[in-house]
């Protein structure tokens, strides 16, 4: 055999390779792809099942009786679910907030300052990670009743914005580590104030930390229930986990009856805004823990 054919065969054996490694990596993707969304989309389906949800199952029968009763009955006027929406929002966004101003400035100034009690520091602000936010339940209540919190949503947002802290800190200082001082130094040279170099060289080189840092603060408080059920008591200061609570269940001869239906609806309606701001902020996400997790 010449080399040229000898050449040419190495070649196809490569392209017959490498299209079965592309094929076996589509199937095992796709296969992989289904076991994750397989609950997802069983709970949509499901929230379109009636009361008996959990009765019927999910089967080709059940398929054919979907409805639109759970979610006629969350949108309701009588549900104002749009209220507990709007607090929800407001915790949410808040939390966030709070977290991130709280965070960048810390995380800079551990990432920049030099010396051994920085490390300390460091391990004294990561510390409460390992402290279950239960266990403070009680101090916390007494705490906000003394500072004229208790049942209001930003003693709430206070809370749940401190307890964020330790790895919004982590996160940003760690972004912050991977930027060159000598950009810095440079912005200086150029005239800009310490202010200026945070704003045109710091905070957008460390934008992936800072989506991870908001995504994370909002997630906790949107999704936040038993801070709230603990500190809240005024039904209008209800977020919106606490409302779904309460719609999700039914009185039967005096006793509280959960409606599997209307669960898997609720559950629909709080998941849909984070699953967006996930999806459109999924590269910033990966790319900030990745920045969170190289020191």
């Amino acid at each position: 055999m010449s080399a040229s054919a000898t050449v040419q065969t190495r070649r196809r054996r490569t392209r017959a390779r490498s299209a079965l490694s592309r094929g076996a990596y589509v199937v095992l993707g796709t296969v992989l792809s289904i076991v994750a969304l397989a609950p997802i989309l069983a709970t949509v389906i499901r929230s379109f099942q009636g009361r008996n949800a959990d009765a019927e199952g999910l089967t080709l029968g059940s398929l054919t009786h979907l409805t639109l009763r759970n979610f006629s009955i969350l949108f309701s006027p009588s549900a104002d679910i749009l209220h507990y929406a709007m607090n929800s929002a407001i915790v949410g966004v808040a939390t966030a907030v709070v977290a991130l101003l709280v965070a960048v400035t810390a995380g800079y100034v551990l990432a920049r300052v030099r010396g051994r009690w920085v490390d300390v520091v460091f391990l004294l602000v990561l510390a409460p990670i390992v402290v279950p936010i239960q266990g403070l339940l009680t101090p916390l209540s007494v705490v906000l009743k003394d500072l004229g919190l208790l049942n209001t949503l930003a003693g709430v947002i206070l809370v749940l914005a401190t307890y964020q802290l330790p790895f919004s800190i982590f996160v940003m200082r760690n972004s912050f580590a991977a930027i060159s001082v000598e950009l810095e130094e440079a912005a200086r040279l150029d005239g800009c104030s310490q202010l200026q170099v945070m704003l045109r060289v710091i905070l957008p080189l460390s934008w992936p930390g800072f989506v991870t840092v908001g995504l994370f603060a909002f997630m906790a408080g949107w999704n936040d229930l038993i801070t709230s059920v603990t500190f809240l008591s005024d039904q209008s200061t209800y977020t919106l986990p606490i409302a779904l609570t309460l719609l999700s269940t039914h009185s039967n001869f005096g006793i509280s009856v959960v409606d599997p239906g209307l669960v898997t609806g609720a559950t629909t309606i709080a998941a849909l805004p984070v699953v967006a701001l996930f999806l459109l902020l999924q590269r910033y996400y990966a790319e900030g823990l990745v920045a969170g997790s190289s020191r």
